[in-house]
């Protein structure tokens, strides 16, 4: 892949940078070959770097839930104190997480959801 040798906005957030890339995976599935299309648009918009740091922050808000499953599993239904309850709260915390990203990428024109995506550091429509 090509890649722009300076970038044409430097200073701009790895939100910012993810949020562009996202646009543009999205609207390169209209292509007659998205894969190469999107390749194409991103090396037009980004530097090598500035789309290794927005794959980076995509990549940064995936919820590990294989991970957590592995570590309920290690303490076991019997286990009480911290640990319990750490592992308790995060479920909660991804579930309501979830339900707002959810809401988000559904909310249409009833609400300024990029003013909302901004304020958790999501990018609307990101999650497969």
């Amino acid at each position: 892949m090509t890649f722009l040798q300076d970038s044409r906005e430097p200073g701009r957030s790895d939100w910012e940078l993810a949020r562009l890339a996202v646009h543009l995976r999205g609207f390169a599935a209209y292509a007659d070959d998205p894969q190469a299309d999107a390749a194409r648009s991103l090396g037009e918009a980004f530097t090598a770097d500035e789309l290794r740091r927005a794959d980076a922050f995509l990549e940064a808000g995936s919820q590990d839930t294989g991970r957590l499953a592995a570590i309920e599993a290690r303490l076991g239904e019997d286990v009480t104190g911290d640990e319990a309850w750490l592992v308790q709260q995060l479920t909660t915390a991804w579930t309501r997480l979830d339900e707002l990203r959810d809401r988000i990428d559904t909310g249409g024109s009833l609400m300024a959801n990029t003013h909302v995506a901004s304020a958790i550091d999501y990018i609307r429509g990101s999650r497969k």
